[in-house]
């Protein structure tokens, strides 16, 4: 490929990227509009927990289908699953119809951000071209994230919420389109081309019940027991199932790899800390220090601008130092954020969370590249396809399992806290700062030091999740680059 080829296949990708991190923060400024229209407030969890988990479970199986069909095909498929997907969603007219939607653009996505991965390590070779182009893919993602509340918002004000997926149709077409012109994939023949349906729907039920049990968490630990029970019996099965395949889903070479998989269980780790500072760093912002929801979105800014900052200064340093090293660093200053978390007072100034913020995204910006490289130059050229999706997998675990975890972890701490004059309504009124002016102001001290231990808790664990993951980094081995 000329190198203009591949700027603009780069660029196709770049879209289909900035467009999955859009979907995100575009749709849920939009719910607030979605459930007047549809009444369905008793659902509205569903349509960002269902994407979410379409997302997790298919990421491995897309990086096996672009084994078998290529993986130009493959993205092109899950690119427009997920755009008419989006379509039918901006048509719905009920709950039921928008969750299937959202459960099917969930399905596209995972092929849509896993596969591109995989077209980088064959466009870009070099690992510190490959540093430079991930850099990008953060760039266009922390971009959707900032303009995406912007978007979402003058469109529902200008037109109405159906738009905020209507939008996907044209980016959608544009990206595949450029990639169609200027990507050329070299194909390689598999000598196996069967899919193996049965380890696939065995990771897919794992999953599932995996996911459950953490949601399960704040209306009942025993069912939550049981169902991590169930899952850690199916994972068994799963293994088992995996080490008797010829050509299994996830090959038992790549999950026996120590050295590969120590850098899957850093980047759950603390991408567990990243879901939970950027879903409760605002309500920190707006539920403890009274500022509005402007103000509360704002503590995401630095961390975003730092994340770019720490890619594109990892492109410099991978060259120069070991992966490992890199990602020490990048630890540290993760470190950082979740102790100033910890050490938070109910009266810390807003500049403290920003601090925070900032620290959390340099980290996520060193850490997240040389992984992604390593997991790619540290296998043979057989694995490098579903070691990549397998990586953004974990990472995509991360998120969702802790994001269900915190989540319950919020509900049983201000739950066992209320009492008297204060109910768990108020405190859901305390998070937002519109609602939260209707409070009696006499009992906003009481109601802001029960949000405060409950957020502290949070804080709490992420602290844990980060020291974890650096003393894991400290004692692992890099994986050995393989010949190409």
């Amino acid at each position: 490929m000329t190198k203009r080829r591949m700027a603009i296949a780069t660029i196709a990708l770049l879209i289909a990227n900035f467009m999955g991190g859009l979907d995100a923060t575009i749709v849920n400024t939009a719910l607030p509009a979605i459930t007047s229209d549809l009444n369905g407030i008793r659902l509205i969890g569903w349509i960002s927990s269902i994407f979410l988990l379409g997302t997790a479970v298919t990421t491995v199986l897309w990086g096996r289908v672009g084994e078998i069909i290529g993986k130009k095909l493959t993205f092109q498929i899950s690119l427009m699953l997920f755009v008419i997907s989006s379509v039918v969603g901006g048509m719905s007219t009920n709950m039921i119809m928008l969750i299937v939607a959202r459960a099917f653009m969930g399905i596209g996505a995972g092929g849509m951000v896993s596969i591109p991965f995989i077209i980088y390590a064959d466009i870009y070779p070099n690992p510190s071209e490959r540093a430079r182009a991930l850099g990008w893919v953060t760039a266009s993602y922390t971009l959707s994230t900032v303009v995406g509340p912007l978007i979402g918002g003058w469109l529902v004000d200008a037109l109405s919420w159906h738009w905020v997926f209507f939008i996907n149709l044209p980016i959608g077409i544009i990206s595949l389109l450029m990639l169609q012109l200027t990507y050329q994939e070299n194909r390689t023949e598999t000598i196996d081309k069967s899919f193996d349906y049965l380890g696939s729907g065995m990771l897919i039920l794992t999953l599932i019940v995996l996911l459950f049990a953490s949601d399960s968490i704040a209306s009942s630990m025993t069912r939550a027991v049981i169902l991590l029970i169930v899952g850690l019996i199916l994972m068994v099965i799963f293994y088992r199932i995996e080490a008797s395949k010829k050509n299994p889903l996830v090959p038992t070479e790549l999950l026996r790899n120590w050295r590969i998989q120590s850098q899957n269980v850093i980047m759950f780790l603390i991408n567990g800390f990243f879901i939970g500072y950027s879903v409760y760093a605002p309500m920190w912002s707006q539920g403890l220090l009274g500022t509005n929801a402007t103000y509360g979105g704002l503590t995401q800014i630095g961390g975003s601008v730092l994340l770019l900052l720490g890619t594109r200064f990892t492109a410099r340093l991978m060259p120069k130092i070991s992966y490992k090293r890199i990602v020490i660093i990048g630890s540290i200053s993760i470190f950082i954020s979740a102790l100033a978390m910890i050490m938070a007072t109910q009266y810390s100034p807003y500049w403290w969370l920003l601090i925070s913020g900032a620290f959390e995204g340099f980290g996520m910006g060193l850490s997240f590249t040389p992984m992604q490289v390593s997991l790619q130059d540290g296998v043979r050229k057989e694995l490098i396809s579903v070691s990549t999706t397998f990586g953004l997998l974990f990472r995509t675990l991360g998120q969702t399992f802790m994001s269900a975890i915190f989540g319950a972890i919020l509900s049983i701490s201000t739950a066992s806290q209320v009492g008297g004059k204060i109910t768990s309504r108020m405190i859901n009124k305390l998070t937002d700062a519109s609602s939260a002016k209707t409070l009696p102001q006499d009992l906003l001290p009481q109601l802001r030091t029960i949000l405060f231990n409950s957020l502290h808790t949070i804080m709490l664990i992420g602290f844990v999740l980060v020291v974890v993951a650096i003393i894991i980094n400290l004692t692992r081995k890099e994986p050995e680059k393989q010949l190409r």
